[in-house]
């Protein structure tokens, strides 16, 4: 297990790596290499000034939160505020990233440089944000969740209002994240509580459940053959290993991780179940927490109630992960779902975590605009028809980068920020 939780480790730093340049010269042309390499560090953006985000966290009274998951009882969020006033930006995390993971960190970073007040919130489908403040205990359908982290981003308005001075309301995300900001900013374009100047949409999936399908294909024979999903991550696990014991290691830092990464020989059957691990470990947590916090009997059986702390949990966790995306709408969420709200029906559910079902809005507005690259890994040819066909000139894509591979990649930075900064505000420092 201890193996296991350092590939992990070295999966989620990686996977979350920032960038420098004038022209577009990333350099990996192989999505797969893109999306897990990332931007290697001495090509990353680099941020002039750093500073150090404020930790804070939401309580919400007399919430039912089991034993076992009360140190979730908190909804932790960081900002990066300005003495002076200036437009505030909301950041959502990707599938079941934090507030302040290694690409939330950068983000908040970049934006704050640019001139913005910054709000970094964790996706709905990370624990945290699941057990403390999610209404149905269940993460996935974009609707609740969205419905969800707007009443937080009312909280958090409020809870601001004396600290700081905001001019405008700004929202942005990546990979699923993103697809939060579009729904975010359809959502006040009816209730009017922001009032967003802009939403930018970074690496968007189109739809949730064909992208997800894609990222769970990687963990099946199609792609492992005759291997199973954890013989392939021992397998791939073993390579590191070999690597870790023969370097000169001083210090385990993210030039190292890199190097390890980069130098060990994975072909492209590793680097997609590379992926597909990443994504599983993220949707088991949340469904994990789910199962605990409706006590659905869907991983947790009914005999092992109450769960207290100290009880161990690896066999729950590890039948978590054997769950693919696709099985958990399929016999999880639809039908809880479907008791919530009688008559829906798998197409309906499926159209409301695309794009499509905001298509009129999304071709109508000037407010949203995407960024992202031809060859991400979760999308196909139709997805990519479909940007082009709405977004038009409001979409940059980039050749290459793989899914959020060159998400810090300095080129990738500028053009991100020329599409939402606002007059007034501070240049961006190229490096």
């Amino acid at each position: 297990m201890s193996r296991t939780i350092v590939l992990y480790i070295t999966l989620f730093m990686l996977l979350a790596a920032p960038a420098a340049g004038a022209d577009y010269r990333y350099p990996y042309n192989d999505p797969y290499k893109a999306t897990v390499y990332g931007t290697p560090p001495d090509k990353m953006y680099r941020v002039e000034k750093p500073v150090e985000p404020k930790l804070r966290s939401i309580k919400v009274e007399d919430r039912d939160v089991p034993e076992v998951l009360s140190h979730e009882r908190e909804m932790f969020y960081t900002t990066a505020t300005h003495k002076d006033a200036a437009p505030l930006i909301f950041i959502v995390a990707g599938t079941g990233a934090e507030h302040d993971s290694a690409k939330m960190r950068f983000l908040t970073q970049v934006f704050h440089q640019a001139g913005f007040h910054v709000v970094a919130l964790s996706s709905p489908t990370h624990m945290n944000f699941l057990v403390s403040v999610s209404e149905h205990g269940a993460a996935g359908y974009v609707p609740f969740d969205v419905a969800d982290l707007y009443r937080v981003m009312q909280w958090i308005k409020d809870d601001l209002t004396d600290e700081i001075e905001v001019t405008d309301y700004y929202v942005t995300g990546y990979s699923l994240g993103a697809m939060h900001a579009a729904f975010l900013a359809h959502k006040d374009s009816e209730q009017g509580d922001f009032n967003f100047k802009k939403a930018l949409m970074i690496n968007p999936p189109v739809s949730l459940y064909h992208s997800v399908k894609r990222l769970d294909s990687w963990l099946t024979p199609e792609n492992l053959g005759d291997v199973s999903v954890h013989d392939e991550i021992e397998r791939i696990i073993e390579k590191f290993s070999v690597y870790y014991e023969l370097a000169d290691v001083t210090d385990l830092d993210d030039n190292f991780l890199y190097e390890m990464v980069t130098h060990v020989e994975l072909q492209n059957t590793d680097l997609r179940a590379l992926i597909g691990v990443d994504f599983r470990v993220s949707s088991s947590s949340m469904i994990f927490a789910s199962d605990i916090c409706l006590k659905a009997e869907y991983v947790v059986p009914p005999e092992a109630y109450p769960l207290k702390t100290g009880t161990p949990l690896l066999p729950y966790a590890e039948a978590a992960f054997d769950i693919s995306f696709e099985n958990y709408l399929e016999e999880y969420l639809l039908p809880y779902l479907q008791y919530l709200k009688p008559g829906l029906d798998r197409y309906t559910m499926m159209r409301q975590c695309s794009l499509y079902d905001i298509r009129s809005y999304l071709v109508e507005t000037d407010k949203i605009v995407l960024i992202g690259n031809k060859d991400d890994v979760i999308l196909n040819d139709h997805d990519l028809n479909f940007i082009d066909g709405v977004f038009g000139s409001r979409a940059h894509l980039y050749p290459s980068g793989g899914h959020c591979g060159n998400m810090m990649y300095p080129v990738f930075v500028e053009q991100m920020l020329s599409m939402v900064r606002p007059e007034g505000t501070t240049e961006a420092v190229e490096q």
